[in-house]
């Protein structure tokens, strides 16, 4: 009897903590619009000792303790409509209806800090990580070709380049992490060279962003935000996916994360095929061929610190069919950079090393590999940037922003006298944030950049924001933006015999420079929103060839600061969820554009007077997940007669139709999709590349993490 009591005593003291255990609040958050798990959805349980809970990478979650007296469990992710009610014991799901507009996300490009976009003085656009995957794309530049008002522009071998309000791609500053990439040919920095697998986020900030940004960002920033080690309780993580597709589109990718203690590391693997030019090289051989590799180490021992080391580097073969012969572009990318962050209460110091480096070598060969022996027309860029930046906030609202960059820019080139050019500049920048009044914050900046080539530029800018009702904001901002000359402007010289001409650069070129003004007002609720925003660049000193040989001798053509003008127009875009659950949403969006060379007094190529998207996600019967997306650009001027200023050449106005169809498979972890870019396969004239119906299926693979 005695050895029995013993026995259920033991039995007791054991069961005891898994009965305590399975007696605590637990639960799983789901999305309603598609059943999918919200990883990293924070839940509170209220109460006189709240506690604060994370989801997993399956959306679960369990409390570590009970609460005393708790009184509310609410839920809350990125993206979503957040969700109360009275916690009980058991199990508590919950399935969340996606926002309309996501304002609770966070962004980093409008003040060099991380913010909640419906904080955020400028306006900002993000592509978010399920947009990248609902786009289908293998590369950005595919997927903002589907934005609002961007602009793609290039061609071969300069590649897909982003034009924002009429500014032209070399006036963009394209950004990885908040770091200058090199790499751009003829103005164009390629946008295809960035797969979309390493991306989570693209953040656009339209207007002069010199301030913060410097050179470059005189028509905007894109700031392409890597994945990061995802904080969703995995310690191991592994995903693959494969896609293969019309225009000789064959897709790998594969991605690993390990997390340990307080280091966590990831590496993603991609390997990209398609056709050159899609539609219109259909040559054997005339292929892209880009392999992608990145890696990125964190160490976050506690809140107030971490240091984080990234590389990206990039492989790119592109051969595309020029008559008889092939062009051939091969190109290698390395990108780093190390750096971190301290924090002090309001305050955080973060210094940042970093270096982006850019070989390109360009050949002409009647077989798809070079001729043995032929050099090739080579160019080496590199960017090296250091960085210290300090964000504070102080009393009464007021936040401070300020740094400084010390940066060489490098250039190998048989182009340039003696082979190799360089120019380093020391820029301090700052901005203050603050509230004169309730719901009206003013945000003033300036920038000084200081040059060993072209001396000091300034760029001034003030912004501010008003809420005028509790949905209702205004933005507005005005401020300068310039462009410094590039080696090929400064240095250049090239004598094309054949042709009998030449080309020089000036080394007294000076800056170019823009001023931006801009007003928008945005209203949001949780089920939809409605923005618009107004906005005129005017420009001047821009740089271009003009001729300065003598009449009787072979022209000889001199870069000069010389062209003034203007762009402005209006941007309008609604959306909402058609029904409570998110189930079905829509988007619709509008831009007009006018231009003006002032020194002819004409309107400027390449850029379409107005262009229109609509986009639909629905979730169907089956549990499918589709997505249709329409993209409309307007007639296009593109090339001009010399002699009487008239437009010779236009592009048609046409519509594009992407669609694309998702379903997670039985099978744990697996998901398949179909897809179709230019469904109606339109194909209008000088479209550079972005041609021809193009259809897909993809497949990917989750391993469930360790735990």
């Amino acid at each position: 009897m005695r050895r029995r009591l013993v026995v259920l005593l033991a039995a007791s003291c054991v069961a005891a903590p898994t009965l305590a255990a399975q007696d605590l609040p637990r639960g799983r958050v789901t999305s309603r619009a598609d059943g999918r798990a919200v990883a990293g959805a924070e839940v509170l349980l209220i109460g006189d000792d709240t506690l604060r809970v994370r989801t997993d990478a399956d959306g679960r979650w369990v409390a570590t303790r009970r609460p005393a007296n708790a009184r509310e469990l609410r839920v809350r992710a990125m993206g979503f409509v957040a969700q109360s009610r009275v916690p009980s014991t058991g199990t508590h799901d919950v399935a969340l209806v996606p926002a309309a507009l996501a304002l609770d996300q966070v962004v980093v490009s409008a003040a060099r800090r991380e913010q909640k976009l419906a904080d955020a003085v400028a306006t900002v656009e993000v592509v978010s990580r399920r947009e990248l995957e609902r786009s289908g794309a293998s590369d950005l530049a595919a997927v903002l070709t589907e934005q609002l008002g961007i602009e793609m522009q290039g061609g071969h071998p300069a590649g897909s380049g982003a034009m924002l309000q009429g500014i032209g791609s070399e006036r963009v500053l394209i950004l990885l992490d908040g770091q200058p990439l090199a790499g751009r040919l003829s103005g164009n920095f390629d946008l295809a060279r960035i797969p979309v697998g390493m991306v989570e986020r693209v953040e656009v900030v339209k207007g002069a962003q010199s301030t913060l940004y410097g050179s470059e960002a005189m028509g905007g920033v894109i700031n392409i935000i890597t994945r990061r080690p995802s904080d969703d309780g995995r310690r191991v993580g592994v995903s693959a996916s494969g896609t293969m597709g019309a225009q000789g589109r064959m897709d790998a990718a594969g991605r690993v994360q390990l997390v340990a203690g307080d280091f966590a590391t990831s590496l993603d693997v991609a390997r990209r095929t398609q056709e050159s030019a899609p539609g219109i090289a259909r040559n054997e051989g005339a292929l892209a061929a880009r392999l992608d590799v990145a890696a990125t180490m964190q160490w976050r021992p506690d809140s107030a610190r971490q240091a984080e080391l990234a590389v990206l580097a990039l492989d790119e073969r592109q051969r595309w069919r020029t008559g008889t012969f092939y062009g051939i572009s091969d190109n290698v990318q390395l990108n780093a950079r190390v750096g971190g962050s301290w924090t002090r209460g309001a305050h955080r110091i973060s210094p940042k090393l970093a270096v982006s480096d850019w070989d390109h070598t360009a050949y002409t060969s009647a077989f798809t590999a070079p001729v043995a022996g032929d050099p090739g027309d080579r160019q080496r860029q590199q960017i090296l940037l250091g960085e210290l930046l300090y964000n504070g906030a102080f009393r009464r609202g007021v936040s401070l922003d300020a740094g400084v960059q010390l940066r060489t820019d490098a250039i190998e080139t048989a182009r340039v006298p003696g082979g190799r050019r360089s120019h380093t500049s020391l820029e301090p920048f700052a901005q203050l944030e603050f509230s004169p009044l309730r719901g009206f914050t003013l945000l003033p900046g300036v920038r000084m950049t200081h040059s060993d080539v072209w001396g000091t530029h300034v760029t001034p800018r003030v912004a501010a924001r008003a809420q005028v009702a509790p949905r209702v904001t205004l933005r507005a901002s005005y401020g300068d933006g310039f462009r410094a000359p590039d080696f090929k402007e400064l240095f250049l010289f090239f004598q094309n015999t054949n042709a009998g001409y030449a080309v020089q650069g000036n080394p007294l070129l000076q800056p170019e420079h823009s001023r931006n003004a801009m007003l928008g007002i945005e209203w949001a609720t949780a089920g939809g929103y409605v923005r618009g925003q107004l906005f005129q660049n005017t420009f001047a000193d821009f740089i271009e060839t003009q001729i300065v040989s003598a009449p009787n001798e072979a022209p000889v053509y001199e870069y000069q600061n010389r062209d003034r003008g203007w762009t402005r127009g209006a941007e309008f875009e609604t959306g909402a969820n058609l029904v409570a659950s998110g189930r079905l949403r829509g988007e619709l969006g509008a831009s007009l554009l006018q231009t003006r060379d002032e020194r002819s007094g004409l309107e400027l190529l390449g850029r379409p007077s107005r262009s229109a998207r609509i986009g639909v996600q629905a979730v169907l019967p089956l549990a499918l997940r589709s997505s249709v997306t329409l993209v409309h650009t307007g007639r296009t001027p593109m090339q001009r007669d010399d002699s009487t200023g008239a437009v010779g050449s236009w592009r048609d106005a046409f519509t594009r139709v992407d669609l694309r169809v998702a379903r997670t498979l039985p099978v744990s972890g697996l998901e398949f999709a179909l897809g179709a870019d230019n469904l109606f396969d339109r194909r209008p004239r000088e479209w550079a590349g972005f041609t021809g119906r193009h259809v897909y299926t993809t497949l990917t693979y989750t391993l469930p993490g360790l735990r």
